[in-house]
């Protein structure tokens, strides 16, 4: 029996009509950690999207499932929100909450218990009647997180969620989606600049460069060899796997 939480059929992934790169084929199963990695520019965030439904495939066609339907948490690259956003952090991340929620229905004693928890395996518990306007770069992408979080999705979906961050705050973001992974089974889709991340916790890799026509899909090991990251990331190196 075929378990594909998301599978592309032949997708070309594209631009008000115009391909970037494709016919592609992916197979996306519950409980998996992907890295998606390429050069910038790429097509990792248009990826991102289309499966994301946020925007069309050119062709092809990207299924969820046997229900038709996912709950995503999707997290942006921080800069892409208004620093003027009028809300707290607490009601930012409870924003997270609301594909749970029936139309007509307000947030419920149960959904602040759920935001106040991501705010705290966030970190930014004490953040929670700060304007979201008013914190630092590395915070804002912490409520971004937190916020993907609270509405416990089936699948979580973030683009670069540590580019804002330090070394410590990046193991702590990184440590946390793993521990949320295990605990719920939820499947996970990261692009990141950083392959040290995608060598630590990805056990699946999309490479992805439309202006090669490239698009590479396995296992981490098979996916990232030598050759790879020589030809695209011009490095010597070998990436092992966890112990």
């Amino acid at each position: 029996m075929d378990d594909f939480l998301i599978r592309l059929e032949k997708v070309t992934i594209g631009y008000n009509g115009k391909g970037l790169i494709g016919p592609l084929e992916l197979s996306i199963k519950r409980n998996q950690f992907w890295g998606i990695v390429g050069p910038n520019g790429g097509g990792k965030t248009t990826l991102l999207k289309t499966i994301l439904g946020l925007i069309p495939p050119v062709r092809g066609e990207v299924r969820y499932g046997e229900s038709g339907s996912l709950v995503f948490g999707y997290v942006p690259q921080s800069g892409n929100f208004d620093r003027l956003f009028p809300l707290s952090v607490a009601e930012f991340v409870a924003m997270g909450r609301y594909c749970r929620i029936p139309v007509g229905v307000g947030i419920e004693r149960r959904d602040w218990e759920v935001v106040i928890r991501y705010l705290k395996k966030t970190g930014i518990l004490h953040l929670r009647n700060r304007p979201f306007r008013s914190i630092s770069g590395g915070e804002r992408q912490r409520a971004l997180v937190a916020r993907a979080l609270s509405g416990e999705p089936d699948v979580l979906i973030l683009d670069e969620p540590t580019a804002s961050v330090d070394v410590r705050g990046e193991a702590e973001i990184m440590g946390l989606l793993e521990e949320i992974r295990e605990s719920r089974a939820i499947t996970v889709l990261i692009v990141t600049h950083f392959l040290h991340t995608i060598a630590r916790f990805a056990d699946h890799v999309v490479f992805i460069d439309k202006d090669r026509g490239a698009f590479l899909t396995g296992k981490k090991e098979e996916v990232l060899t030598d050759s790879v990251l020589g030809d695209v990331f011009g490095l010597d190196a070998i990436i092992k796997s966890r112990v």
